[in-house]
């Protein structure tokens, strides 16, 4: 784990470098290219993951009717409010990456953890889009038609790192994690604080995305199904996902295609990862447990 965090600073610091140097066409490339590619791999086999343990066939059949029910809803939801779709895009994507960067260092209980996992993304999410206001507002409203103001999104700022310091100093006065692990996050979150600024806002989101939740989410889950982590297990995960992931990207084509009103290929990629973030935050929370 620890030659990983090496190798995620080492790229953080890259990108960021790329960030200072190029412009928002290399920036928004280099990022498509990591959502479509491990982005979207990370999230590929979760039918693997249902079907891992279960000896009943009926039992697999319940938890993949279920998986289906929450994309469809998903895609409704969008359909009927692409607002609210983007609210909860961005409640589940926060709970989910708090839960994959966080989950290993912060177990107290089930409503504790949930609120921290959820304030740390909520605040993540704070910085992104604050450091690209004129990025979220573009997007936003050719999805939704209208945006958030930039007085919403500091209130949120405030309110999500208010939540982060408080139960930061339940967990160290309780001797629930040790100094030196709350130090080391508020030095990611002022790393990232800084990519954030630098870089578009789509590159800011891939480098999170990316390095920091969907590389390790896919080394939990290989391990999760395999038993261990070899390159032999981590290359039959990708042969597994292959035609998953293959099926998502002509469907990201497609939908680019069929909505017309949809200029912006970042505002497609942000819909696709809304059909998918719920079902896979499902899954991964029923490994996880």
């Amino acid at each position: 784990m620890r030659n990983y965090q090496n190798f995620m600073l080492f790229f953080t610091f890259f990108l960021f470098w790329v960030s200072i140097q190029f412009g928002d066409f290399v920036e928004d490339s280099v990022a498509f290219v990591l959502i479509v590619s491990l982005g979207i791999l990370h999230g590929a086999n979760d039918l693997l993951i249902l079907a891992k343990g279960k000896n009943s066939k009926n039992s697999f059949l319940k938890h993949l009717l279920v998986y289906l029910t929450i994309i469809i809803t998903c895609v409704l939801i969008y359909l009927l409010s692409p607002f609210v779709s983007i609210l909860l895009f961005v409640f589940l994507s926060s709970y989910h990456f708090g839960e994959e960067h966080l989950g290993d260092k912060i177990k107290v209980n089930r409503f504790f953890n949930l609120i921290f996992y959820l304030s740390y993304g909520v605040f993540l999410f704070s910085i992104l889009f604050y450091a690209s206001l004129a990025e979220v507002d573009e997007i936003m409203r050719e999805l939704t038609g209208i945006t958030f103001t930039e007085a919403q999104i500091a209130i949120t700022f405030l309110i999500s790192l208010s939540v982060l310091l408080i139960l930061s100093g339940y967990l160290y006065f309780t001797k629930k994690i040790l100094l030196i692990i709350l130090l080391k996050e508020v030095f990611y979150l002022c790393l990232l604080s800084l990519v954030f600024k630098t870089s578009s806002l789509i590159l800011g989101f891939a480098i999170y995305f990316i390095f920091w939740h969907s590389i390790p989410s896919l080394l939990n889950q290989v391990a999760f199904i395999y038993g261990d982590l070899t390159k032999e297990s981590v290359m039959n995960y990708i042969k597994k996902a292959f035609i998953y992931w293959v099926i998502s990207v002509f469907g990201l084509l497609i939908l680019y295609k069929i909505i017309p009103e949809i200029n912006l290929f970042s505002s497609i990629i942000f819909v696709l990862l809304f059909a998918v973030t719920a079902p896979h935050t499902w899954v991964m929370f029923k490994m996880k447990n």
